[in-house]
């Protein structure tokens, strides 16, 4: 099962804000390595700001189902506002792993960044073809109805 959620970025709120919105987000009490997590503010600024997570998502997986993160930009961001759902469990809890997308330019000096601070971070390449997983969840949405249930009045 795959969890999704949108997090309203530039020019909404700064790229280290929206880094720290991501952090409260999957991390609480009983969270592993949070330290690894923190310690990556200032790549993942890097990677928020190129807007890498507009297309391909933040994964964490570990502990409960799959988490997807994505990040919204310009008037996109202004007209969805902050609000972003909880979660109803912890994902960072016990053994897991972050994967981010980066684009061919920067990705040797952010594995390098990454792999001394936060080796539970992996990074890939924003242009290597999806995984079979990602193109079947695409095809899966295109067909099925999308409710917000997050209703705003």
């Amino acid at each position: 099962m795959r969890v999704r959620r949108d997090v309203s970025s530039i020019p909404y709120r700064s790229a280290g804000e929206t880094w720290e919105q991501i952090v409260a987000l999957v991390t609480g009490p009983d969270s592993q390595d949070v330290r690894q997590i923190t310690n990556a503010r200032g790549v993942m600024g890097s990677i928020i700001t190129d807007e890498h997570l507009a297309n391909r998502a933040l994964i964490i997986e570990g502990v409960g189902p799959q988490l997807r993160i994505y990040c919204r930009h310009g008037m996109r961001a202004i007209e969805e506002s902050g609000d972003v759902d909880s979660l109803t469990w912890n994902p960072t809890a016990g053994d897991w792993t972050m994967r981010v997308p980066c684009d061919a330019e920067n990705i040797a000096w952010v594995r390098s960044s990454l792999s001394v601070s936060s080796p539970r971070i992996k990074v890939f390449d924003i242009d290597d073809p999806e995984t079979v997983e990602e193109v079947n969840e695409a095809d899966s949405m295109s067909k099925e109805v999308v409710v917000d249930w997050n209703m705003r009045g």
